[in-house]
This record gives structure tokens, sequence and C-alpha cells, in this order.
């Protein structure tokens, strides 16, 4: 079976998230993988632990900010002692920010870039150690489509996802000699509740709007799931992608192939 986890270890940030994160824990748990899901709701997270379980996955839910240095370091220990060893990190988790930067307050600023970035690179430094004495190990950063091209209101959050893609690259060439890998996954508009809640913010009718979206901004005809993006951080977490590493890999139905909108 292509992308097969089976005995690996595998943490998500945000891994009980409405969307992506869901998606992504599933996939890897249904690949074999144990899962550690780290959530700032612990609810949440106990939620999709009991689904998991039902469908037969190990699986574990932690309570931990990754702003926060100790709470990563300590969710990424209790990993590796319920389950012996730490193969996959995937950082998932994520906040968004759509606003003029000159409008934009250093509190707003400073949570952006705390989670987004500072958290990715936290839960990087806890779990490269456990990699390393492994000789072996998979990280997949969660970009965005915005890291390449962008759009009015979405400057920050662009360069905050940029900034993603160049952590992934740093920690390919640095770590590869030791057998851990670093690709970055950029999706493009997936469904989910937290996308539905952006686009209720300007559009009357978020169904219409969002298969207009699909049919003009898209090379494919299609609206992309969260369980899409899990396929893709499946495999890239597996020996299947033993060769791949320092890559950016968008699933975004072909948004960043079309060059004008379909009219």
């Amino acid at each position: 079976m292509l992308g097969n986890l089976d005995g690996k270890v595998a943490i998500v940030t945000g891994g009980a998230g409405p969307g992506i994160g869901h998606g992504i824990s599933t996939e890897l748990a249904r690949a074999g993988a144990a899962v550690a899901l780290l959530e700032v709701d612990l609810v949440a997270a106990q939620a999709v632990r009991r689904q998991i379980e039902k469908q037969g996955g190990k699986v574990v839910a932690l309570k931990a900010d990754i702003s926060v240095a100790q709470d990563v370091e300590a969710a990424v220990e209790e990993t590796v002692r319920l389950f012996g060893r730490l193969d996959v990190l995937v950082n998932n988790a994520g906040v968004g920010l759509v606003r003029p930067l000159a409008e934009v307050s250093e509190e707003e600023y400073d949570r952006l870039a705390g989670i987004d970035l500072r958290g990715m690179w936290l839960c990087c430094k806890y779990a490269i150690p456990h990699m390393q004495r492994q000789g072996s190990g998979s990280i997949v950063n969660i970009s965005s489509i915005h890291s390449r091209a962008t759009m009015p209101l979405y400057a920050l959050y662009s360069a905050m996802k940029a900034g993603v893609v160049g952590l992934t690259r740093g920690i390919a060439v640095q770590y590869g000699p030791e057998g851990i890998r670093c690709n970055a996954v950029c999706p493009g508009l997936v469904d989910g509740l937290q996308t539905r809640e952006v686009v209720s913010k300007f559009a009357r009718d978020v169904d219409v709007w969002l298969q207009d979206f699909v049919k003009r901004r898209q090379a494919l005809p299609l609206l992309i799931q969260p369980r899409d993006v899990g396929k893709m951080v499946t495999f890239l977490a597996s020996d299947d992608a033993q060769a791949v590493t320092g890559a950016e890999i968008p699933v975004d139905a072909g948004t960043w192939a079309l060059l004008v909108d379909r009219d």
C-alpha cells in the first residue's frame, strides 16, 4: 500500500481542527501510524481521538499551545514515552489574518508569528533530536499557496507561509545527512468549517461562492477536501517518499498553474 505507516509514530499539531487537521490525522491513522494530536482545545482533540479509535487506530490527545516552549517539549516527550519513538512531525497548527498590513496591531502580528512560524520552529526543535537518535524522520510543514502568490489583505499571512517554506528547505539541507526529510505542503482552497466561516463574512451564499471559485480559479473543477491534503501528507511521511525532501508541493487543484481567471 502506498503511504504505509505501520509501526510509525506521528505528531500532528492542530490535529483535531475541523478541516485540514482532521483530514491529516485520520489519513495518517488509516495508514497505520500511531498519532498524537496536539491541540489547545483538548475537548475537540478527545472527540477526534474517539473517532480514530472507533476505526481501530492508535491515538492520544495532548493539550499544548505550540507557541509555548514548555508545552511543546512536554508534548513531544510524552508522545515518545507513550509510543517509544517519533517518526513523523506534521506542523499543521496555524492561524490566519485578513487585514490591511498598515492596520495590523502588534498584538495581532505577534499572535500570527508566534503560532504560524515560532510554533513550527519549536515543534521542530524538540522533535528533531529524537529523529537524530533514530537516524530517520519525516517532517511535513503545512504552508499555503499564499507562500508564492497572494491577494490584498493577506500580506502578513503570506509572509509567514513563505517563511514556512524557507524553514522547510533549511531543515532539509541541515538534517538530510542524518536521514531526516522535510517537505512543505501548500493547500489551496480546502473545504471545511474554517474556510466556510471566513467566506461567510463577505459572501451571502457560501456554497455558491465556493463553486464559483472552483470554476474560475482552479484548473480542476473540484472542491478540495481535507482528506486530499491528508493523503499527500501521508505519502510524504512514508518511506515511499524517501527521495523527496526540501519540496514545496501544492494541493490546490491547479490554482498556481492557472494564469488568469476563467470567465
